[in-house]
């Protein structure tokens, strides 16, 4: 077996390139030959999944965070129906949301999963806005928990308490929308304070956004936050990370595999973690398109 590298050596506090180095030893130590591809630049990561040819190998590993899977995953569909091979993530970055689904939380685990030629197939959703048509594993975002991650970004040389400032710097400014969401044909208004649509569980590594999403059922969970007072929110944000926050009565939370959600003002975005593009957009699942190491 040959895998080839996609390593982002900026993740995990730059331990990318240490962390690759790792897995390389591991997987030769059980006879899979590697050969690591390291991004100079933001957006490298795609750039080199782009241009490899997938059938000069036996899988493809992504070496960093859900932004790092997000790259390779919309690297290697470019110009293409399908992965022709099993993709992996090594869980380098902050949050490695996605991979909490498979139950992958360190180099040996996935390790594990590759030698024991454990694969599996997941779905994908995809989605166009106005900054182009891309795929995500994770989850697309619209609104507050969007807002945060934007504002969050100035602070990033602060780790962790980059995402407390960008709550509390989103609270302070508290405003909804009023947004209508079309799920299957169904169409919902509402006065929305986030629309958070998922195809797994997590988001910001151990918030549970979405507790009933399932990464092989078909479906896309979409999660709305309606309008609350600063307060109420303040309250609520703990329970996320139970997945409990479903139970509110400001909560809803719809299952389908077509979706488009427009707003009277354009709300940011973050699919899998990436801070780009605004409403309207318009989002689709696509089961079984990706084949994983898990």
């Amino acid at each position: 077996m040959k895998l080839c590298m996609i390593v982002n050596p900026h993740a995990g506090k730059k331990r990318g390139g240490e962390i690759a180095a790792h897995v390389a030893a591991l997987l030769e130590v059980g006879g899979v030959e590697t050969e690591r591809l390291v991004s100079e630049h933001v957006g490298g990561t795609r750039e080199l999944a782009e241009d490899i040819d997938p059938l000069q190998w036996d899988g493809v590993l992504a070496v960093g965070g859900d932004g790092t899977l997000f790259e390779v995953v919309n690297g290697l569909l470019k110009g293409a129906d399908s992965i022709p091979i099993p993709v992996g993530q090594v869980p380098v970055g902050t949050g490695n949301s996605f991979l909490r689904d498979v139950e992958i939380a360190s180099a040996e685990d996935i390790v594990s999963r590759i030698l024991g030629g454990r694969v599996r197939d997941i779905d994908l959703g995809h989605f166009t806005s106005d900054a182009g048509s891309f795929y995500f594993a994770n989850l697309l975002g619209a609104g507050f928990v969007s807002n945060v991650a934007h504002r969050a970004g100035k602070y990033k040389a602060l780790g962790s308490l980059s995402y407390l400032l960008g709550v509390v710097e989103e609270v302070i400014g508290l405003k909804s929308t009023l947004t209508r969401i079309d799920i299957d044909g169904r169409r919902f208004e509402r006065d929305a304070i986030f629309v958070e649509v998922c195809n797994s569980r997590y988001t910001g590594g151990s918030m549970m956004m979405a507790p009933s999403a399932r990464i092989d059922d078909g479906l896309l969970d979409v999660v709305i936050l309606n309008r609350v007072t600063r307060r109420r929110l303040l309250r609520l944000l703990p329970t996320i990370f139970s997945g409990t926050h479903v139970d509110a009565p400001e909560i809803e939370v719809f299952s389908g595999r077509d979706i488009s959600v427009e707003s009277d003002v354009p709300l940011a975005l973050t699919p899998d973690g990436e801070t780009f593009g605004h409403t309207p957009i318009k989002v689709s699942v696509h089961p079984g398109r990706m084949r994983m190491f898990a």
